[in-house]
Parts: structure tokens; C-alpha cells; sequence
């Protein structure tokens, strides 16, 4: 009896066999975060359509449950392991830790603050700390903030990059400058807190410059999906390999750092990334630790992205991290970090 459960005939051994083959694919996303993009930058690829593979891994198994429960049982058993993963952008048993915070910094890709709104958020939720990518100070938007909600704070800036502080700046370096037709930047902030000194840093990785309506012509036009597939594939990883030149320029400051680091920023790159893994040798992924619900950030296309991060040394203990999705004054959600200093 219990032999000719598991005997498979026709197609189903088919249908057994490519779904293992699937699996392993699946299952690669642990293996993802740990090749460099200079040996196989198309590995990144997985990371970023991982909830599409759950989807459809899921409905295989839906499949083999109407057509052999065994096999479907043994597949949803084999599956355990891809839950993980999720738990970087998906926090379903968030933790509230019992701390009070005393520090608050929000980060925010801003799109050149093109929307309205953004002087009234600012205005309610007043940070310690904004932190903002893709926006210039000779952006009208960015004068208006800075004159009616941010006159009294510390700022600087490297051309893409603000920051706001309450706090005085003592020391300020660009760590990574747009050239070369790249957009990425990145610099680090020095802030005197009181009774001690941490280190700000905000960086925007490089663009992938994928627009919706490429997306969509390869989704909707079956003729096109091949060649507009071949041209995302290209951009991704030319971005993936220009990914791994810039943190091997800011990561250092990090390293070498005297003073507890915050790390915040747009990383254009999804959680389980060669990106993240590689500032996850150093820091602590904050919504990792206490955030809620989903951590998707970037919203533009429909499809769940979590572009945007807030990183901690050990020293420094979060809080809480919100996502504020009721605030769509860019393509991207501010994130809100409440964090304890040491």
C-alpha cells in the first residue's frame, strides 16, 4: 500500500521531476547572497523574482494535492526551508522590544520631491535625523523644505544625497560621487549626540534605470517578452557588478569606524542580495530585528520591493521601524527608524 503511493506513472513523473528541478532553483536563493556578481551576475536575478518562485512552487503544490496528496505533503515538507528567506521583507511575528527610544531618523528616496505633501509629514513627525536620495538642493521642492521645516538643522550634502540633523555635524566626507554617466552616491555623517558620537551613513547604489513601461511591454506583449527580458537582464547586471564596486568603496567606512554606525539609504537592491549580505557582515538589518507587516519600500511597479534600509551596529539597540505606506509623496515610502543610543 504504502509503495503504491508513491509509484508514479505518464506525466506525473514529469510533473515529480521538474518540480524537483524547480525546488533546487527555489532553494538557490541561499546561495544567491554569497556569489559575487563579478563571478555570475545573473544569480542576482533570484532575490529579486523570489516571491514570484513561491507562487508558483505553491501552486504546484495546490496541483499535486488534487492529484497525488503524498507527493504534495512531501513537496509542501521540502518547502520549509524557503520560509525564511521571506522573513526580510515579511515580519509576521514582529517583536516589540522593551526599550525606550531617543533617536529617531527617517530615510526617504524622494524622487526630486516632485509630490506635494512633503514639508507637512516632515513638519509632524520632526526626526533627530533625515536622511534623503534622489533629491538636489537646487530642486525647488528641497528649498522649500529646507527654509520651512529644516531652517533650524544641521545639513550637508553630496549631490544626490541630504542630510538633516538636530544634531551638530563634526565631521562630513564624500565617500562616493556620481561620474562616469553613474548616478550612485554616498557619504558619511559624523554627529555629536550628547555624551557621545555616531556615524551617519546615507548611500544610494546605482539605478538599474528600469522603467515601468519596459516592465510592462515585457509582461503584456508576448512578441517583445524575450527581447525586453534580454534588455532587463542586461541592466540588472550591469547594476549588480557596478553594486559591487561601490560597497567595496564604502564599506571601509564602516569598518574603520570609531563611532556606532547607522546605515541607511536607497540600496536598489531586495533583501537575500549580494548587497545586503554584504553590509550584514557589519550591521544589523533594523526591520529585520523589530519591524512589522511588510517591509516592501518601493512601489511603483505593483510588485513587492524592499529597496530602502535602515542597518545599526550592535551598539545601538532599535526600537521600532515603520514603513509608512500612507505616504506616497515619491515612488518610494519614507522608513522611519526609532532607535536607543548608547
Amino acid at each position: 500500500m504504502g509503495r503504491k503511493m508513491f509509484q508514479l506513472k505518464g506525466f506525473d513523473t514529469v510533473f515529480f521531476m521538474s518540480h524537483m528541478l524547480f525546488l533546487l532553483v527555489c532553494y538557490s536563493i541561499y546561495l544567491a547572497p554569497h556569489i559575487a556578481p563579478s563571478t555570475f551576475p545573473y544569480l542576482g536575478i533570484i532575490p529579486i523574482v523570489y516571491p514570484i518562485l513561491i507562487f508558483l512552487n505553491l501552486l504546484m503544490i495546490f496541483i499535486l494535492f488534487w492529484r497525488r496528496t503524498s507527493y504534495a505533503i512531501l513537496f509542501l515538507l521540502m518547502s520549509i526551508g524557503l520560509y525564511f528567506p521571506l522573513n526580510k521583507t515579511y515580519q509576521f511575528f514582529g517583536k516589540t522590544p522593551n526599550l525606550e527610544s531617543n533617536f529617531k531618523i527617517i530615510t526617504w528616496n524622494a524622487q526630486y520631491l516632485r509630490e506635494p505633501g512633503a514639508n507637512e509629514f516632515f513638519a509632524k513627525e520632526q526626526p533627530d535625523v533625515l536622511i534623503m536620495q534622489e533629491v538636489y538642493t537646487k530642486n525647488e521642492g528641497f528649498k522649500e523644505l529646507k527654509s520651512e521645516v529644516f531652517s533650524t538643522y544641521y545639513h550637508e550634502n553630496n549631490q544626490l544625497t541630504q542630510i538633516f540633523s538636530k544634531y551638530p555635524i563634526i565631521e562630513f566626507q564624500q565617500i562616493l560621487s556620481a561620474e562616469n554617466n553613474n548616478v550612485a552616491c554616498a557619504f558619511y555623517a559624523d554627529l555629536d549626540v550628547e555624551d557621545d558620537t555616531i556615524r551617519i551613513v546615507n548611500v544610494y547604489l546605482e539605478s538599474m534605470f528600469i522603467d515601468k513601461k519596459l516592465v510592462q511591454q515585457s509582461v503584456e506583449n508576448f512578441e517583445q517578452t524575450e527581447e525586453k527580458s534580454k534588455i532587463i537582464g542586461g541592466k540588472l547586471a550591469k547594476g549588480f557588478l557596478l553594486h559591487e564596486k561601490q560597497l567595496k568603496q564604502i564599506l571601509p567606512f564602516v569598518q574603520r569606524s570609531k563611532h556606532p554606525v547607522i546605515f541607511g539609504g536607497d540600496l536598489n537592491a531586495v533583501p537575500n542580495s549580494y548587497e545586503y549580505q554584504q553590509i550584514s557582515y557589519y550591521l544589523n538589518d533594523a526591520f529585520y530585528a523589530v519591524g512589522k507587516g511588510s517591509g516592501t519600500s518601493f512601489h511603483d511597479f505593483n510588485y513587492p520591493m524592499r529597496l530602502d534600509y535602515l542597518f545599526h551596529s550592535e551598539e545601538i539597540q532599535p526600537v521600532k521601524v515603520e514603513v509608512k505606506k500612507d505616504q506616497k509623496l515619491s515612488d518610494h515610502y519614507p522608513i522611519i527608524g526609532h532607535f536607543k543610543l548608547p
